[in-house]
Formats: structure tokens, C-alpha cells, sequence
């Protein structure tokens, strides 16, 4: 990423808080784009919320040590393979994340802010979907 989306990133990210209310409606938007996935998640999202916002924090502390946020993005995605979590699920991740964040930011969430998370997300989303490929081979 680029040191101005890296600084978006940060002072929008910033700009939400404690992030319980970004949590919440980044399930919504997951819930209403993709209602099969709410079976995947506990009925009570407060410890699934903190979980998000636990890895975004980290995410965004670490926006400048490229290397360091590679091996996140491949842990995770790591992680992701026992939860069944298909290619294509990226997509609907993504876009619900991109809802929130608007929702929460409301006119602070410029076209540029929106593209720098977009940028982000689309790193997260190719390293964590390398990475669930590589452990899903065998050998």
C-alpha cells in the first residue's frame, strides 16, 4: 500500500472508536448479503465482534511493515480453511465491510478512503486466499 491509503486507512480507522458499532453492522451487511453464513457464527456475535475488531486493530497497526502484515494475512487464511470458507466468500466479506465502514464513517468515507480500504481488502483477501490454498494441498 501506498504511505496516503496506509495514513486513510489509519485516521479513518481512527475515526470509529472503540469499534463495537463497525462490528455490528459488518455482520448485518454479511447476514443480509449472505444469510447462509449466519449459521457459521455463534448467536451471540459480542465475542465474534471483538474478534473483528481485535484483527482489524492489528491489521492497521501494522500497515507499514509489509512483511509482518503478509504472514497475518496468510495465518488467517490459514485459520479460515476448518471454517469452510470458499474463494468466492470473499467477495460478499469484502462488500459487507465496505457497507460498514460507509455506514459508520457516513461523508468522511471519500471515494479515496473507500478505494485505500478497498486496496487493503483486496491484499487480505488474495494472501488469505493463497494461503488456504497452499494448506489445502496435499503433501
Amino acid at each position: 500500500m501506498q504511505h496516503q491509503d496506509i495514513q486513510r486507512v489509519r485516521d479513518s480507522y481512527a475515526a470509529i472508536g472503540d469499534g463495537r458499532d463497525l462490528g455490528q453492522r459488518f455482520y448485518a451487511q454479511l447476514f443480509r448479503l449472505r444469510p447462509d453464513a449466519r449459521a457459521l457464527f455463534p448467536t451471540d456475535l459480542d465475542q465474534q465482534v471483538r474478534k473483528l475488531i481485535d484483527m482489524l486493530d492489528s491489521i492497521v497497526r501494522t500497515l507499514d511493515a509489509p512483511l509482518q502484515l503478509a504472514h497475518d494475512f496468510s495465518e488467517l487464511g490459514r485459520r479460515h480453511v476448518g471454517y469452510g470458507v470458499s474463494e468466492e466468500d470473499y467477495d460478499d466479506v469484502g462488500a459487507a465491510l465496505l457497507i460498514a465502514l460507509r455506514e459508520q464513517l457516513g461523508t468522511a468515507f471519500t471515494p479515496d478512503v473507500e478505494q485505500a480500504w478497498a486496496s487493503l481488502y483486496g491484499d487480505l483477501a488474495e494472501a488469505m486466499i493463497a494461503a488456504e490454498n497452499a494448506a489445502s494441498q496435499p503433501g
